[in-house]
């Protein structure tokens, strides 16, 4: 099996090398040693094979040995504006396995169910950065070439509804399946928190043009809906058809 990280860069330096510094204690870790060879991506699409050239107290340096093709990108482009759960450690376990779907982009959102109160500004900027830890740790499992981006935490009522690609779908109980609309490129879904959407965060979707959909006739868990909305749409117009 081949052993896959993300760097900052895959371009070599003047002399031939990728700085692997940022993955250094990751690479001790994984005993990773001099003429090991490992596949390297940048997070934005490049990838190469390289060997290990260096590995002591005061450099890690790999050199490339071949640029590598890979096809493992949706050509779905699928944002996922997902309200946070009340208890918000399931977020790690939604963006874990939305980004092993193949999730764009994702934008954690405090819905009015959610417990924003109760969470400090110094723990959600952290907690947005493991999110892109975790992102970035599901890419590289699942041999994608992009780590998904993830916003930063923000509430339902500062959402910029303009950026968010369509067709946008909102998920809502007791709704009819996805609505057979024309192949897209790009798709918006919005997720809800436990107990679902308020009417007012319902209201302000649908008015930005977001339809309704639904995910069948049981309830899903926070942690489980946003996964089971992405396999569906990456079904009918990603690559899981």
């Amino acid at each position: 099996m081949k052993r896959r990280f993300c760097v900052n860069s895959v371009k070599p330096d003047a002399n031939g090398s990728i700085d692997l510094s940022n993955i250094r204690q990751h690479l001790e870790v994984v005993r990773v040693g001099v003429g090991d060879v490992v596949h390297l991506f940048d997070g934005r699409g490049r990838e190469v094979e390289a060997e290990i050239s260096v590995f002591d107290g005061r450099a890690a340096l790999a050199s490339v040995r071949k640029q590598v093709t890979s096809d493992t990108e949706s050509p779905l482009e699928c944002w996922l504006i997902q309200a946070i759960p009340v208890r918000i450690v399931r977020m790690d376990t939604i963006v874990r396995q939305v980004a092993e779907l193949g999730v764009y982009r994702v934008v954690p959102v405090f819905a009015e169910r959610s417990q924003q109160a109760k969470v400090k500004p110094a723990a959600t900027r952290r907690r947005a950065d493991r999110w892109g830890r975790i992102a970035e740790a599901a890419a590289e499992q699942s041999c994608r070439t992009h780590v998904p981006e993830i916003d930063a935490p923000c509430a339902f009522d500062d959402l910029d509804w303009e950026c968010f690609p369509r067709p946008m779908f909102i998920a809502e109980p007791g709704k009819s399946p996805v609505p057979r609309v024309p192949v897209t490129s790009a798709v918006s879904l919005l997720i809800g928190p436990e107990g679902g959407w308020v009417e007012r965060e319902i209201s302000a979707a649908l008015s930005s043009g977001a339809q309704p959909f639904g995910l069948g006739s049981r309830v899903l868990r926070a942690d489980t809906a946003g996964v089971v909305a992405m396999t569906v749409f990456q079904s009918l117009w990603g690559d899981l058809n």
